[in-house]
């Protein structure tokens, strides 16, 4: 079973909507759980949405709860048969964040380009560096502009995380509305526009990783 720890120390970096697009696209082939231990529950808080409009219960299944019950919410997502596990982290030091980064096979990180984001990043990598869990690692460029301020907003982001010895992964997601407006319908970009950008962006980034955790399991 792989366990994905999306961790952001700061609000507004996209945390939740990607474990939300990334999980709704495994589910497609795959059994998937988000384990949403955000004290503001805004996984759960979709999935309601999700249930209502489209009638779906369990693709994929959303579980919050408090930190404390995490190991046993694992326990039973093994025990359910569940091949990828997507844990939201609260936007802040939070008591949760450490559990979580250590029950990760991979510990994802989405990164935006504006100061602020690039300087939480080093706050990121400080509880990354505490949990030890910087070789399992990946940082996601996120929100990239897709205009002409794209470039340098990536080289930016790549030499921030350069400098704090994190890396990233190659797929990237664009600075798109579907990302957000789709998840308004309860509905993932993979399923609204199936042949668009953002569902590419998401669809690469999903088997990109996926594939890169199978190497750090075979590195272990």
């Amino acid at each position: 079973m792989k366990v994905w720890s999306i961790v952001g120390q700061k609000g507004g970096s996209g945390k939740t909507t990607l474990a939300l697009h990334l999980a709704i696209a495994a589910a497609k082939d795959r059994k998937v759980l988000v384990i949403d231990l955000d004290p503001q529950q805004s996984a759960e808080r979709w999935h309601a949405i999700r249930q209502r409009v489209t009638g779906a219960k369990d693709d994929p299944s959303i579980a919050a709860g408090p930190y404390q019950k995490l190991p046993d919410m694992l326990r039973t997502a093994r025990k359910l048969g569940a091949e990828l596990v997507l844990i939201d982290t609260p936007p802040k030091l939070d008591k949760a964040i450490i559990p979580a980064l250590k029950a990760a096979t991979m510990v994802l990180v989405p990164l935006k380009s504006s100061i602020l984001d690039l300087q939480a990043l080093e706050d990121s990598a400080d509880l990354i560096n505490l949990a030890k869990v910087r070789s399992k690692t990946a940082v996601i460029l996120n929100a990239v502009p897709t205009g002409q301020n794209r470039e340098s907003a990536i080289k930016e982001s790549l030499r921030t995380a350069s400098r704090l010895k994190l890396e990233v992964v190659p797929e990237r997601l664009s600075e798109l509305q579907t990302f957000s407006q789709g998840l308004r319908t309860g509905r993932g970009v993979t399923e609204t526009e199936k042949n668009g950008t953002a569902a590419k962006e998401v669809s690469a980034l999903y088997q990109g990783l996926w594939a890169r955790d199978d190497s750090e399991d075979a590195r272990e």
